[in-house]
């Protein structure tokens, strides 16, 4: 699996340490963009009403009772179709972004299969090729979003978000069980960062976490420490 590594500098982003406690789903990194309604328009910050939030990336971590195979399947996410309502002062010049709609896809594309291709992140996004690269495979769950938000704040580039989740359907759906297919039981939260390492075009690198947990995050905490949870 592809792994992301953020340079060794301490930051400050919205988390809870206690909800990490909670069961485990999957763990997520790669890259979120904000486009604002012309096609094609990187559009962050700042964040205004109709400007809509995507990202793609790797899962690098899947638990049980979920199965996984990295030996034959490369896993990835696409996140699509989130709305602003614009951004709110919260002071200290950071910034928070309710969201509305929203979905989420992890793939598995099989490596021996006559159309793998290679995931690239490659440049101004959404660019088709590379978004189909991430997008190809079988789709082990599709979820929707009930809730998101994004708190950023743009003079340090570091910020947080959550959402609440449902995942509908998938090759795998049926192995989250009745319990993980509660329609107020999956959160998917994580930290962002914006510094030079990220691709043109993209606006944060995301390392986030999907568990099983209603809580919403809300305490300080080190991009150090947000990085020891996810893993």
């Amino acid at each position: 699996m592809k792994k992301l590594w953020v340079t060794g500098v301490l930051v400050l982003a919205c988390v809870a340490g206690s909800a990490w406690a909670q069961s485990d789903v999957m763990d997520t990194i790669g890259y979120l963009f904000e486009s604002d309604n012309d096609p094609g328009v990187v559009g962050f910050p700042p964040s205004n009403v109709g400007d809509v939030l995507a990202g793609v990336g790797y899962v690098d971590n899947i638990s049980a009772p979920l199965t996984w195979s990295t030996a034959d399947y490369e896993y990835t996410w696409v996140i699509g179709d989130l709305v602003s309502g614009g951004a709110q002062a919260l002071g200290n010049g950071s910034y928070r972004i309710y969201y509305t709609g929203g979905t989420i896809d992890i793939l598995a594309q099989a490596y021996l299969s006559g159309g793998y291709t290679m995931p690239d992140y490659g440049v101004a996004p959404p660019d088709p090729l590379a978004m189909a690269t991430f997008s190809d495979g079988d789709v082990y769950l599709h979820g929707a979003f009930t809730n998101f938000s994004l708190t950023y704040n743009p003079t340090t580039g570091i910020g947080s978000y959550v959402g609440m989740l449902v995942f509908e359907l998938g090759t795998h759906f049926t192995e989250l069980g009745q319990e993980l297919q509660n329609p107020n039981g999956l959160t998917l939260a994580g930290a962002v960062l914006n510094d030079a390492t990220i691709p043109d075009g993209y606006d944060m690198e995301t390392d986030g976490h999907i568990y099983y947990d209603g809580t919403i995050p809300t305490e300080l905490q080190s991009w150090g420490e947000v990085k020891n949870l996810y893993r």
